[in-house]
This record gives structure tokens, C-alpha cells and sequence, in this order.
């Protein structure tokens, strides 16, 4: 996420400086300072003006900052920058709750050994220890680091979105993906149009809407039903967008196992079993937003669907 001289940089700077006073506090060459300083803009964590022939660097009111310079406040007899860098804030987003190294490796898509790598030194210092069932937690007073993380993830998702649009909202994300809606059209490679537009590649058009929603990974290349179910129902968990859920899972063959593995990701899980029991019990079943099994088999004949 940051290198350990970009976090050194944002922890040094306070208020706004020349780059060359900068520099000098960096204990660094005004050429690597200059160059840093891009890389920062770029992220949009500083920011940059022109005050004559003087280039002025300040920090940006992203909020990661704030708690990066609480953090640091409080402990600054710890050295921060070599403790944060490379893989280890990627660990750290998804340490808010006690994991083992399997499962950090897994969410951060990294090696075990990496996780073990990114907070041995953490453990030594007695900012992270491990419970009897080898999980690793955060000590009382460093909670605020997974926070850290998860704020600069959410940083620079924003970043992203906002070279293609200024109004949108973010429905869900993850260290490296996120779920947007907006009103604008978005065609960049990395972006992937899902919820009800998706629907119609299932041969299942739902009303158009004024928003558009998309998923930005730049890993997952298409969409399956069990995604785009689950995109919905993020989207709206109401008693509308489930039905259409059922409409899909009766229509698609949807593998169950990817389903149910990506409802947990996506945070839908008892909303996806509630639809697969509703489906199995024939509507003997239900959570009060579906149906009465009669009403959707009507739905189900509208949309030339089995139920």
C-alpha cells in the first residue's frame, strides 16, 4: 500500500512546507524529495501549490492521515515507517478481528510466511499477540491500525472512482475491490457493470434505472450469477431485489458453493440461505420479505422462468 519512505514522509510532515525544507527534513535529497512528493500527490495524501518559484507540499484532509498522526503521537517511541511498510498493511486491514495466518493470507492474498513476516516485529513490540489457538490480535490501544488500513483501502478506492465520476456512492468493499453506483456511465477496462443491468445477459429484464452500479477489480474478469446475485443484494436486500434473486437462482444454474462462499464474502450470507431454503421448501420456508410461493411461481411464468 506504501512504501516506508512515503509513510515516513506523511508522518514527518506537519502544515505546509517548501519541498526543499521538506527535504531537509527527510534527510534526503531534494531530487528523491521532489519524486516522492509526486508519488504522494498522485494518491492524493498531500498536496502541492506554487508560491512563486517555490513549490509547497502540505497533507491532503484525507482522514487516513488523522489517524496515522494519532497513532504516531501516541507512540512515537515506536519506528512506525520499517513496522508499516510493504506487505504488512495489507495484513492489518484484515486484522479487526483475531485471524490466523491462514486465513490473513487468504483475505490479503499473500503467503503465510508473508503474514508471519509482516507481524513477527508487531508481535516482539507487543502491538499484536497470539491467542492459544495460534490467531493473531491486535493489543489493546492498536486497534486503530487495522483502522489505518482499511481507511487508506477506502482512500484510495475514492481516488480511483473519482477520475470517472464526482457523484457515487460505495456500496461495499475490500482491500483491493469495491462496489459503486452512480448516475454516470463508467467504460474503464477495470470497471464491470453488474446488479440489474446484469440481469438482462440472463435473459431477465428488470425495470432500467437511473443508476448504474459496478464492481472495480482488477483481477475478476467476468461476472458469474452467483456474483451478480450477490452484487443485488448488497445493492437492496429489500423483498423486490430478492425476488429477482430467486428469479435468477431458479432460472441459472448457480453453483452453490461459490454462492455461498461469495454471500460471505459480500457480507449477504443469511439472506443467500434464506433464498436456497425458500427454493428447497418450496416456499414452506420463507423470511417475511419473500413472497408466498404462489406469487412468485406468477412472477416466475412473467419472466418465463420454472419455480
Amino acid at each position: 500500500m506504501l512504501t516506508e519512505g512515503e509513510i515516513r514522509a506523511l508522518i514527518v510532515l506537519h502544515g505546509e512546507q517548501t519541498v526543499s525544507e521538506f527535504a531537509t527534513q527527510l534527510d534526503r535529497s531534494p531530487s528523491y524529495t521532489s519524486e516522492l512528493v509526486d508519488r504522494l500527490e498522485a494518491t492524493g495524501l498531500v498536496e502541492t501549490r506554487r508560491h512563486g518559484k517555490t513549490k509547497q507540499v502540505r497533507p491532503s484532509d484525507a482522514k487516513a492521515l488523522e489517524i496515522l498522526a494519532a497513532i504516531t503521537q501516541e507512540y512515537s517511541h515506536i519506528e512506525w515507517p520499517e513496522l508499516l511498510s510493504g506487505a504488512t498493511l495489507r495484513v492489518l486491514y484484515y486484522l479487526e478481528t483475531p485471524r490466523a495466518a491462514t486465513d490473513l493470507a487468504h483475505r490479503a492474498d499473500v503467503h503465510r510466511s508473508t503474514v508471519h513476516r509482516a507481524l513477527d516485529p508487531l508481535q516482539h513490540r507487543g502491538i499484536v499477540y497470539k491467542t492459544d489457538d495460534d490467531a493473531y490480535v491486535l493489543n489493546e490501544g492498536f486497534e486503530q491500525l487495522s483502522t489505518l488500513a482499511r481507511e487508506l483501502a477506502h482512500h484510495d478506492h475514492r481516488q480511483t472512482v473519482e477520475q470517472h465520476t464526482d457523484t457515487y456512492t460505495i456500496l461495499w468493499e475490500s482491500l483491493d475491490e469495491f462496489l459503486v453506483q452512480t448516475a454516470d456511465e463508467i467504460t474503464a477496462e477495470d470497471f464491470r457493470s453488474t446488479g440489474p443491468e446484469q440481469f438482462q445477459t440472463y435473459d431477465l429484464p428488470l425495470l432500467a434505472r437511473d443508476r448504474r452500479y459496478y464492481l472495480y477489480s482488477e483481477t475478476m474478469n467476468d461476472l458469474s450469477p452467483a456474483t451478480v446475485c450477490c452484487h443485488m443484494l448488497v445493492i437492496d436486500s429489500g423483498a423486490r431485489s430478492q425476488s429477482y434473486c430467486l428469479l435468477l437462482l431458479s432460472h441459472v444454474d448457480v453453483d452453490r458453493d461459490e454462492l455461498r462462499t461469495q454471500a460471505v464474502t459480500y457480507g449477504v450470507d443469511d439472506l443467500v440461505e434464506d433464498l436456497l431454503t425458500y427454493l428447497d421448501t418450496g416456499g414452506e420456508q420463507r423470511s417475511s420479505r419473500l413472497p408466498e410461493w404462489e406469487e412468485f411461481q406468477e412472477l416466475a411464468a412473467d419472466y418465463g422462468v420454472s419455480a
